[in-house]
Protein backbone atom coordinates (compact mmCIF):
# COMPACT_ATOMS: atom_id res chain seq x y z
CA UNK A 1 0.00 0.00 0.00
CA UNK A 2 1.46 3.33 -0.82
CA UNK A 3 1.08 6.25 1.75
CA UNK A 4 -1.09 8.87 -0.35
CA UNK A 5 -0.45 12.67 1.87
CA UNK A 6 -4.09 13.80 3.69
CA UNK A 7 -5.01 17.02 2.89
CA UNK A 8 -7.33 18.41 5.09
CA UNK A 9 -10.03 20.30 4.17
CA UNK A 10 -11.58 23.39 6.17
CA UNK A 11 -15.07 23.49 5.64
CA UNK A 12 -16.29 26.84 7.19
CA UNK A 13 -20.16 27.47 8.25
CA UNK A 14 -21.97 31.40 10.06
CA UNK A 15 -22.19 28.57 13.18
CA UNK A 16 -18.68 27.32 13.25
CA UNK A 17 -17.46 30.88 12.90
CA UNK A 18 -19.92 32.61 15.04
CA UNK A 19 -18.34 30.49 18.07
CA UNK A 20 -14.74 31.89 17.81
CA UNK A 21 -13.66 34.07 20.66
CA UNK A 22 -13.68 37.35 19.51
CA UNK A 23 -16.64 37.44 16.91
CA UNK A 24 -18.90 39.57 17.32
CA UNK A 25 -22.84 38.30 16.52
CA UNK A 26 -25.12 41.10 15.53
CA UNK A 27 -27.90 39.04 14.18
CA UNK A 28 -31.64 38.49 15.44
CA UNK A 29 -32.96 35.04 16.68
CA UNK A 30 -35.03 32.75 14.30
CA UNK A 31 -38.65 32.49 15.82
CA UNK A 32 -41.28 30.39 14.57
CA UNK A 33 -42.44 32.63 12.16
CA UNK A 34 -39.02 34.44 11.24
CA UNK A 35 -35.90 32.98 10.11
CA UNK A 36 -32.65 34.23 11.88
CA UNK A 37 -30.65 37.30 10.32
CA UNK A 38 -27.22 36.64 11.14
CA UNK A 39 -24.86 39.22 10.77
CA UNK A 40 -21.00 38.63 11.84
CA UNK A 41 -18.40 41.07 12.38
CA UNK A 42 -14.81 39.12 12.89
CA UNK A 43 -12.09 41.12 13.14
CA UNK A 44 -8.75 40.95 11.65
CA UNK A 45 -6.90 39.70 14.37
CA UNK A 46 -9.56 36.78 15.00
CA UNK A 47 -9.30 35.35 10.99
CA UNK A 48 -5.34 35.47 11.28
CA UNK A 49 -5.24 33.83 14.40
CA UNK A 50 -7.77 31.16 13.00
CA UNK A 51 -5.72 30.84 9.96
CA UNK A 52 -2.59 30.73 11.08
CA UNK A 53 -3.69 28.09 13.79
CA UNK A 54 -5.39 25.67 10.93
CA UNK A 55 -2.48 26.23 7.74
CA UNK A 56 0.24 28.26 8.39
CA UNK A 57 1.20 32.51 7.97
CA UNK A 58 -1.26 34.58 6.30
CA UNK A 59 -1.63 38.25 5.34
CA UNK A 60 -5.25 40.39 5.17
CA UNK A 61 -5.37 42.92 3.56
CA UNK A 62 -8.46 45.67 3.95
CA UNK A 63 -10.24 46.83 1.25
CA UNK A 64 -9.45 50.14 0.22
CA UNK A 65 -11.98 52.64 1.82
CA UNK A 66 -14.40 54.55 -0.96
CA UNK A 67 -13.25 58.03 -1.03
CA UNK A 68 -16.63 60.35 0.57
CA UNK A 69 -18.68 62.28 -1.92
CA UNK A 70 -17.83 65.41 -2.23
CA UNK A 71 -21.72 66.40 -2.34
CA UNK A 72 -23.37 66.94 1.01
CA UNK A 73 -27.05 65.85 1.40
CA UNK A 74 -28.60 69.37 2.08
CA UNK A 75 -31.89 69.12 4.95
CA UNK A 76 -34.23 70.88 2.30
CA UNK A 77 -37.92 72.01 3.37
CA UNK A 78 -40.48 70.06 2.10
CA UNK A 79 -42.40 73.17 0.54
CA UNK A 80 -42.08 76.81 -0.22
CA UNK A 81 -44.06 77.82 2.86
CA UNK A 82 -41.70 75.96 4.95
CA UNK A 83 -38.44 77.21 3.09
CA UNK A 84 -40.10 80.61 3.63
CA UNK A 85 -40.99 80.41 7.03
CA UNK A 86 -36.69 79.25 8.04
CA UNK A 87 -35.70 82.22 6.31
CA UNK A 88 -37.70 84.77 7.96
CA UNK A 89 -36.86 83.54 11.12
CA UNK A 90 -33.19 83.60 10.35
CA UNK A 91 -33.67 87.29 9.31
CA UNK A 92 -35.70 87.84 12.99
CA UNK A 93 -33.06 86.31 14.60
CA UNK A 94 -30.07 87.85 13.23
CA UNK A 95 -31.83 91.53 12.51
CA UNK A 96 -31.20 93.99 9.31
CA UNK A 97 -27.81 92.71 8.00
CA UNK A 98 -29.47 89.13 7.72
CA UNK A 99 -32.35 90.66 6.02
CA UNK A 100 -29.84 92.30 3.61
CA UNK A 101 -27.44 88.95 2.59
CA UNK A 102 -31.11 87.62 2.45
CA UNK A 103 -32.32 89.91 -0.36
CA UNK A 104 -29.01 89.63 -2.11
CA UNK A 105 -29.29 86.24 -2.03
CA UNK A 106 -32.29 86.03 -3.77
CA UNK A 107 -31.49 88.66 -6.45
CA UNK A 108 -28.42 86.66 -7.29
CA UNK A 109 -30.56 83.45 -7.41
CA UNK A 110 -32.92 85.01 -10.04
CA UNK A 111 -29.85 86.36 -12.04
CA UNK A 112 -28.29 82.80 -12.36
CA UNK A 113 -31.65 81.34 -13.46
CA UNK A 114 -30.28 82.45 -17.24
CA UNK A 115 -27.22 81.33 -16.65
CA UNK A 116 -26.35 77.44 -17.63
CA UNK A 117 -25.46 75.50 -14.82
CA UNK A 118 -22.18 74.45 -15.48
CA UNK A 119 -20.86 78.13 -15.60
CA UNK A 120 -22.23 78.62 -11.99
CA UNK A 121 -19.14 77.89 -9.94
CA UNK A 122 -17.61 80.58 -12.49
CA UNK A 123 -19.34 83.14 -11.53
CA UNK A 124 -17.87 85.93 -9.49
CA UNK A 125 -20.40 88.43 -7.95
CA UNK A 126 -18.22 92.38 -8.52
CA UNK A 127 -19.83 95.48 -6.94
CA UNK A 128 -20.84 97.25 -3.82
CA UNK A 129 -22.53 94.87 -1.09
CA UNK A 130 -25.61 97.01 -1.24
CA UNK A 131 -26.07 97.73 -4.43
CA UNK A 132 -29.82 97.78 -5.41
CA UNK A 133 -29.19 97.31 -9.15
CA UNK A 134 -27.76 93.73 -8.08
Amino acid sequence: MSARPLTARLTLTKASIAKVKGVIDLGSPETPKRRRYRVLRIPKSVVEKYLLARGGPVEIKAPPKPEKSKQKVLNVPRSEDELARQLATIAKERGADAQKTLDKIAKRARLLKFVPEHLWSEMVWIGPEDDDGI
